[in-house]
């Protein structure tokens, strides 16, 4: 059966191959090779179209051009529009060689703008960079911070000075964790559409996850030692806090797992680690 195509959607494809994306796809020494060869066979055009109404005279000998080496001399002076005039066209040629400067001068434009292309893709990445480590050093920076308030929390236990009110809004600290992971999924999961979308090296992967579960390992500890100095914590909006930071949590090893960020055998190493505090965690909220 043939296949059918909707018009609205033709439409719509032609309208996403802009002429920007087209012209992406070359490389400057592609569209450099393409305006020499435009030019060369200018020249050739020039030398085997030459009849006596239609030719290009040398002005010093008042003689047709017979060369072909000097046609495509003449045909390079035309593009570049430098005209010397030792060599001038005749009849029909005047209007090829009008055509040939604007067809030259604009693939010479566009040579000209893949130079700056170049240019501010090459300053475009590097600032992609900055940001990007920017962003990955401020994630582990929040669970850093995170980890240092449940210390303040559990030394404040520990000396008996924590107050009733304090530990009802425990739940503060815990939604920050919360944001955070949902920081790191969208980092690990984000699609790569364009050239300045980087993937997180292994190196920094297992840095996060390892703060990751540090700070899930900060949460059981200071979770077990209220329990045990009996102080109320359980609240709904903290027990449901908690869950949905188990269960993003979880998302973020299944993407970490499915787009391969770091070797099997290491990431097993830091599930299992993970899943144990997962599972205490678990047994408190119970």
């Amino acid at each position: 059966m043939a296949r059918t195509i909707n018009i609205e959607d033709l439409g719509k494809y032609v309208r996403q191959k802009t002429f920007t994306s087209w012209l992406d796809k070359f490389s400057f020494w592609n569209i450099l090779l393409i305006w020499v060869v435009v030019i060369s066979t200018f020249g050739c055009i020039y030398f085997f179209l030459s009849n006596s109404n239609m030719y290009l005279l040398n002005t010093h000998t008042q003689q047709p051009v017979t060369m072909i080496a000097d046609t495509i001399y003449f045909s390079f002076v035309t593009a570049t529009t430098t005209g010397f005039g030792d060599i001038i066209p005749v009849g029909t040629f005047k209007l090829l060689a009008m055509f040939e400067v604007i067809g030259v001068l604009l693939l010479l434009a566009m040579v000209t703008s893949k130079l700056v292309s170049i240019k501010q893709d090459a300053i475009l990445t590097e600032l992609y960079d900055i940001s990007f480590n920017g962003q990955l050093n401020r994630l582990r920076s929040s669970l850093l911070l995170f980890r240092q308030n449940l210390t303040r929390f559990i030394n404040r236990i520990e000396d008996g000075t924590l107050r009733r009110r304090e530990a009802n809004e425990i739940f503060i600290y815990i939604s920050s964790l919360e944001d955070i992971i949902n920081e790191a999924i969208n980092m690990f999961d984000r699609p790569s559409k364009n050239g300045f979308t980087k993937i997180i090296d292994p190196v920094n992967t297992e840095l996060i996850v390892i703060s990751v579960t540090n700070s899930f390992e900060k949460l059981n500890e200071l979770l077990t030692m209220m329990n045990q100095r009996r102080v109320e914590w359980k609240r709904d909006v903290t027990l449901n806090l908690i869950n949905r930071c188990v269960n993003h949590n979880e998302k973020l090893f299944n993407v970490i797992s499915s787009k391969e960020y770091i070797k099997e055998k290491v990431l097993i190493t830091l599930k299992l680690r993970n899943t144990q505090v997962i599972d205490t965690i678990k047994n408190l909220l119970a």
